[in-house]
């Protein structure tokens, strides 16, 4: 609809701004991202950790977000508490709610300079402001814009105190290129890989830090750390048993291009005229709330939405069947959550990724159609129904993956050099 409205303004010269805006066209030609931060001298010394993201709120508090917390809180007990942080919030500014989450961090806004031990500094309004930075501070970036923005700080810190360039953390937990088009968005995030500011890299899994090595990335160091099941949803990993209902799991997240959605539905719109006994089988969406989706031949596809960790669980303990795709080379968390919680699992191979090897439930397809999607599914209920127990006595081949071993082995060795 939006595209046949955006046609017709398209001929009238007067409706163009119109036009412009319901095809997202930047006629301002800005990039806001890559708005610099203006830093000034501290009056202080002190050694502190920044750690640069996007955001704490609610709304944008994934995986990686909370796994950049949780590095940063490693960090500073390795060093007995003795270490000061800075969160730096690019995107949004915390309410209270958001704040109860790390209630140890006091909010402080631009030109304060104080000596607090834990602050968080959101500088979405970054235009003609000042941060204060010392000559000691320390910083880890996150997204590849936090990336970007703490290298241009990174070479201002060494202007104001004539100094080196500090050695700078960069968690990288996806190829964050692939996140556009070829753009100048895909050109700058790929840039960040590419600095000369001494970087210590940090991937979330090997297989993400092997896709780098494959695309010949370099990095002053390099450190990975491999996924592990979320504690809380460890605890009820001892409650897997029969029976399941003939629920499918789907975790599209329509507003993410590369967990595939609109091809999810093209998929389902196929199946639901395939499938045996389609009546008794429920699909269920997951992870972002939308509208109810009719596909055809009486089914509808319901949205959950964003589900506290343990309405997540339930669900997985009493689902056949889940769906969920990452065109990316990140293993992505849901379909190894599926899998070792007893659902046969569909998901898609990309570049060196192939998930079928962690686990006996999980289904990797090398090329997604609406056909293969649908063909795949097919295959898993006929697999269900001919044994339901055929989820549930699956074997894990990733025996770190449900553990309790620290979650960056190499915390020790990064912090020594980081903080040096």
């Amino acid at each position: 609809m939006i595209g046949r409205i955006a046609a017709i303004l398209k001929k009238n010269n007067l409706a163009r701004q119109v036009y412009r805006i319901l095809k997202r066209i930047d006629f301002t030609h800005s990039i806001p991202q890559i708005t610099p931060i203006t830093v000034k001298k501290s009056r202080f010394d002190f050694r502190r950790i920044n750690l640069v993201v996007p955001s704490i709120n609610e709304e944008h508090f994934f995986g990686g977000v909370s796994t950049a917390l949780t590095l940063l809180d490693e960090i500073i007990k390795k060093t007995n508490n003795n270490t000061k942080s800075r969160l730096i919030l690019t995107d949004a500014i915390p309410d209270k709610k958001d704040m109860e989450k790390i209630f140890n961090y006091k909010l402080v806004s631009f030109e304060q300079d104080i000596d607090v031990d834990h602050q968080m500094l959101p500088v979405r309004d970054k235009y003609q402001k000042n941060i204060f930075i010392t000559k000691n501070d320390r910083f880890i970036a996150t997204a590849w814009w936090t990336a970007y923005i703490t290298q241009n700080i990174l070479r201002n810190q060494a202007e104001l105190y004539d100094q080196a360039y500090k050695t700078m953390g960069y968690m990288i937990q996806d190829f964050e290129p692939g996140f556009y088009n070829w753009s100048a968005h895909f050109a700058l995030a790929d840039s960040t890989y590419q600095s000369d500011i001494p970087t210590i890299a940090i991937f979330n899994s090997s297989l993400l830090r092997d896709f780098f090595k494959n695309k010949a990335y370099q990095f002053e160091k390099e450190y990975f750390f491999e996924p592990n099941l979320n504690s809380h949803l460890k605890k009820y990993l001892h409650k897997i048993k029969e029976p399941r209902k003939k629920n499918i799991l789907i975790y599209g997240r329509p507003s993410v291009e590369r967990n595939c959605f609109p091809l999810v539905v093209a998929a389902l719109k196929e199946w639901v005229w395939k499938q045996p006994g389609i009546g008794k089988w429920k699909l269920l969406s997951i992870g972002e709330m939308h509208k109810p989706i009719n596909l055809g031949n009486g089914v509808t596809l319901i949205s959950l939405g964003k589900l506290t960790l343990s309405d997540y669980a339930k669900l997985l303990l009493e689902s056949a069947i889940g769906l969920s795709f990452m065109v990316s080379p990140h293993p992505s968390y849901p379909p190894l959550e599926m899998a070792h919680f007893g659902l046969l699992t569909l998901t898609n191979s990309y570049a060196n990724k192939n998930l079928s090897q962690y686990h006996d439930n999980i289904f990797s397809l090398e090329k997604l159609t609406p056909s293969t999607i649908s063909d795949g599914l097919i295959n898993m209920t006929k697999k269900f129904s001919d044994n339901p127990t055929t989820g549930i006595i699956g074997k894990s081949h990733v025996s770190y993956y449900c553990q309790d071993l620290p979650q960056f082995p190499f915390l020790d060795e990064f912090t020594a050099f980081f903080l040096h």
